[in-house]
């Protein structure tokens, strides 16, 4: 497992990485990736919401699961916590028994430089099967990172059997047209992302123009400029899709990033000031 760190948890048990981890499977397994900053986890209660919502679309569950991932997130941070990092909650259900295991995982961020000139992204001809629902797809991720790594793209746009862009591998995206008109792919389509859903709002309350749909590959060279939207990226400007170019001087990505990391400051108070522990 790519789990990192010291400890882990495994249904109500803290366990030491340098012992064998045992492998975490199941017929259908549910995750969430989780920011911390400083045992301190950004929007716990939204992704914990998404994580049982989508559990509930195939099991029907007789106990509160927001309960228990709370107690090992604890149990796990109160063992060790990192400056930065992520942590991925998995629910994995062999018939209707589960098995939750929580992690530390490998992390990237974006750098300074990153944040200024934007990154690259690749396309890749993939669907999800179920984008409402955040379940665990090894062999396509696998797929996905190989070409990541063979092309050295930031991140990957899945591209669908029409040719319409819907989401990233591990992102939301937007698109910002001359106009100043943000485009973004519609909910039926994507694993909407609880940073997509916080950009969602903030450019309602900011009195953006927002429009739902779908971008075309080939309509691509329309549309002035895009970011992403994710757990790690945040809100994040790109400079080119494959031999596409676009502006990253943008000033409507750096206004939205700006007041997403306000939001950002906001659920660590609210998180600290809820559990009196930090």
């Amino acid at each position: 497992m790519d789990c990192i760190g010291r400890f882990y948890y495994l249904n109500g048990r803290i366990s030491s990485t340098a012992e064998t981890m045992p492998e975490v499977s199941g017929d259908v397994s549910f995750y969430e990736v989780i920011r911390t900053r400083n045992g301190v986890p950004l929007f716990f209660d939204e992704h914990i919401r998404r994580l049982g919502n989508g559990i509930a679309t195939r099991y029907d569950l007789d106990h509160d699961i927001a309960e228990r991932v709370a107690e090992g997130f604890d149990a796990l941070v109160s063992n060790e916590s990192f400056a930065e990092m992520n942590v991925r909650i998995t629910v994995s259900f062999t018939g209707r028994e589960y098995s939750l295991h929580i992690c530390y995982i490998p992390s990237s961020y974006p750098t300074d430089e990153m944040i200024r000139n934007g990154v690259r992204l690749m396309l890749f001809r993939a669907e999800r099967v179920d984008p409402g629902v955040k379940i665990l797809n090894s062999s396509l991720m696998a797929k996905i990172n190989n070409e990541l790594q063979r092309t050295q793209a930031y991140e990957a746009l899945l591209v669908n059997r029409e040719g319409l862009i819907t989401e990233g591998s591990r992102s939301n995206v937007f698109f910002i047209r001359e106009d100043g008109t943000i485009v973004t792919p519609p909910d039926s389509v994507v694993l909407s992302g609880i940073t997509r859903e916080k950009i969602i709002g903030l450019c309602r309350s900011e009195g953006l123009n927002l429009l739902f749909g779908s971008v075309a590959e080939k309509d691509l060279p329309r549309y002035r400029s895009l970011f992403i939207t994710g757990t790690s990226p945040m809100v994040l400007g790109v400079h080119s899709i494959e031999d596409h170019h676009f502006d990253v001087s943008n000033p409507v990505t750096d206004k939205l990033r700006r007041h997403y990391e306000r939001l950002v400051a906001g659920s660590i108070s609210s998180y600290k000031v809820r559990n009196r522990k930090y």
